[in-house]
């Protein structure tokens, strides 16, 4: 697909829906879930818009749990190769 990281990218889009879920079902507009995230709402924008080159994976998990949810990391050894990156729902 010619995605440098596709599963970053991938993690990465997946904390933004979440993010966004977030942002429609508690009614809040741009600005006040901006607030909330302490940003501003042009980049609200583009998380909502999935435009997610400006931020860390490790930006939109405080993100995340900035609005509301509850993060876990789980760390499982691999027996071969390298290991990969998902977001689970």
């Amino acid at each position: 697909m010619g995605v440098p990281e596709p599963e970053q990218a991938l993690a990465k889009a997946k904390l933004a829906a979440k993010i966004a879920a977030a942002i429609d079902e508690e009614q809040l507009t741009q600005t006040e879930a901006a607030e909330r995230l302490g940003t501003d709402q042009a980049k609200v924008s583009s998380i909502v818009r999935g435009r997610l080159d400006q931020f860390s994976t490790e930006r939109l998990l405080q993100y995340a749990q900035m609005i509301g949810y509850d993060v876990e990391l789980l760390f499982t050894r691999r027996h071969a190769g390298a290991g990969r990156l998902r977001v689970g729902a």
